[in-house]
């Protein structure tokens, strides 16, 4: 018998015995299809002997045995289930087969899993040959979809082959003995039934746990049980979020509340700053105008840097705000990201959750310097920089800037700057106060330089002189002339003509520009008032004239009204 099964192949002593022997078989089991229990006794190269409790052994494809992979999946003494397929009565052997039972159950197991809606255990064993799935072994092949594999995208699918999972079997063929199944459908009905219990044990307000599984553009997903919930990137955090990578990474671990709970369409909205208090509540106690803090710069941009001064307020600390030098270079020549610097709260809009910050303002300014070296009253020079209608701005030294008001220019009303200076002329004013005006600027004034000159002007010119006078303005209550380009006088219409002259006639015989002699009637230093007359020169000029023909022609007149003919005749 050992002889036997080291070689299976040899025949018996005689022909005549082994018919006897098959026969004997052939009257217990030899009816074809019947399953028989057997034991492997032996694995030689391509076959595997299997005793069948007969007087000769079955001989088994060695193929049947092997796993998916190439490997055994049985060894010698394991029992197996064969169905006879032949007896060879020339040779001497009976052939088996496991695959055919197999085959048989397996078709069984699958109908029956089919017919009553039940899960079926498979292998995922293979792809297919279009690569478009995978060959599932039930006993039979069943055909798994790609898109049936999971819920999700797998990322991997070669990892799959070899393990076994619970399928679904969506699909039979029974001509080709086959069928398709599904894992997602089982996956889909555990989650759903998952999503009814988590969605069932939350409420509005309820703090979670969650892993951060993926970051979009427009916020974070946040997995808690059995769904991933949305945190909108405007809930991640009250300060400026662009992009949630900026404050959160894949695979963190967070606790949100939840905002909103929407069963119906499975979607639950959380929030991570509201687990917190509004940083920008009470604002202006924490952070006031003025107030110098060391806070750390997480952000440069062309026109400046962000500075964070707590989680979720953010400043701004602008270009302009670098340097008193003027116009500054790059803001990275002055600050960097992560750098934690002094810096002055500058301005401060709450209800915009808008901070501006300042880091020149830690020092002194060009302008309060200047003025330390210089007092009031002091007469400055500098360049006309920019006229406006109501003011001009002066460049004293580099970064030093003065103002003059229009009301300072002159004494009198002007309706431009420009008819007393021109941009980038250099000219004369007189600093006006020790401190700067509300933005920053030293107060100048140009018609406090007259000062000396209308002094001057009142103690040589004094009532009755004569002076000449240029028109600068004709109006209805009468005319403005210039005396110097810091004094101005004024004629009253009264004084203008003897005769009753029209406005329309004063227009046409008095031009702006025109020159003429006026007589000075008063003058007010103080009030910086010059009245004149045009009609008393005449006059004037007339008595000068009949004094001056008493004195030389005296002897002559006897009379009064000869003087005054002699007067006219002279004139004529």
């Amino acid at each position: 018998m050992d002889e036997e099964k080291e070689n299976p192949s040899t025949e018996p002593e005689n022909n005549e015995d082994f018919s006897v022997l098959m026969e004997s078989y052939s009257l217990k089991s030899a009816d074809s299809g019947t399953p028989i229990d057997g034991q492997i006794v032996d694995i030689i190269d391509n076959k595997a002997i299997i005793d069948i409790g007969q007087k000769t052994e079955g001989i088994l494809d060695k193929n049947e045995l092997l796993e998916y992979d190439g490997s055994l999946k049985y060894k010698v003494g394991d029992s197996i289930r064969v169905v006879c397929k032949n007896i060879n009565t020339k040779e001497g052997y009976i052939t088996v087969s496991k695959k055919q039972v197999d085959v048989e159950d397996g078709w069984k197991r699958v109908r029956r899993a089919y017919e009553k809606n039940t899960t079926l255990t498979g292998k995922i064993v293979d792809f297919t040959d279009d690569k478009k799935g995978f060959k599932v072994d039930m006993g039979v092949s069943m055909y798994l979809p790609q898109s049936q594999v999971d819920i999700k995208r797998v990322k991997n699918p070669k990892d799959l082959i070899g393990k076994e999972f619970e399928f679904k079997i969506s699909k039979l063929l029974p001509k080709e003995m086959s069928g398709v199944v599904s894992r997602r459908v089982l996956m889909e009905e555990e989650r759903k039934e998952h999503i009814d219990e988590l969605f069932d044990s939350l409420n509005v307000g309820d703090v979670v746990k969650g892993t951060v599984t993926s970051l979009t553009d427009y916020g974070a997903f946040i997995n808690i049980g059995a769904i991933d919930g949305l945190v909108h990137r405007d809930n991640i955090s009250y300060g400026r979020v662009n992009h949630p990578k900026e404050k959160l990474r894949k695979g963190d671990e967070v606790e949100a509340k939840i905002l909103e709970l929407d069963k119906a369409n499975n979607r639950i909205s959380l929030g991570i700053k509201q687990r917190h208090p509004d940083p920008w509540i009470d604002i202006e106690k924490k952070y006031p105008v003025g107030k110098r803090l060391v806070a750390k710069v997480t952000k440069i941009v062309d026109f400046g840097a962000f500075i964070e001064l707590e989680d979720g307020v953010e400043g701004l600390l602008h270009i302009s705000d670098l340097s008193w030098e003027g116009k500054t270079g790059a803001v990275e020549e002055y600050v960097a990201v992560g750098e934690k610097l002094w810096v002055q709260v500058i301005e401060l809009k709450p209800d915009e959750k808008k901070v501006k910050l300042g880091l020149k303002q830690l020092e002194m300014r060009p302008e309060e310097k200047y003025i330390e070296k210089h007092s009031r009253g002091e007469i400055v020079s500098g360049v006309v920089k920019k006229i406006l209608k109501s003011r001009v701005f002066v460049e004293l030294e580099k970064g030093v800037e003065g103002v003059i008001k229009i009301s300072d220019i002159s004494y009198f009303r002007i309706e431009s700057p420009e008819e007393f200076m021109k941009e980038k002329e250099t000219i004369e004013a007189m600093i006006l106060s020790q401190e700067l005006d509300q933005n920053y600027k030293i107060k100048l004034g140009l018609k406090q330089l007259a000062d000396h000159e209308w002094r001057e002007f009142c103690d040589k010119n004094k009532q009755g002189n004569i002076i000449q006078v240029k028109i600068k303005k004709v109006t209805e209550a009468g005319i403005s002339v210039s005396i110097t380009r810091s004094i101005e006088g004024f004629i009253r219409m009264n004084e203008i003509d003897d005769r009753r002259l029209s406005f329309e006639e004063i227009q046409n015989n008095f031009k702006v520009g025109d020159t003429h002699e006026s007589l000075i009637l008063s003058t007010d230093v103080q009030k910086k008032r010059v009245y004149l007359s045009f009609r008393a020169v005449d006059r004037k000029r007339e008595r000068e004239e009949i004094e001056k023909y008493a004195k030389s022609d005296g002897e002559g007149v006897t009379t009064i009204g000869d003087l005054f003919q002699n007067a006219i005749d002279k004139l004529k």
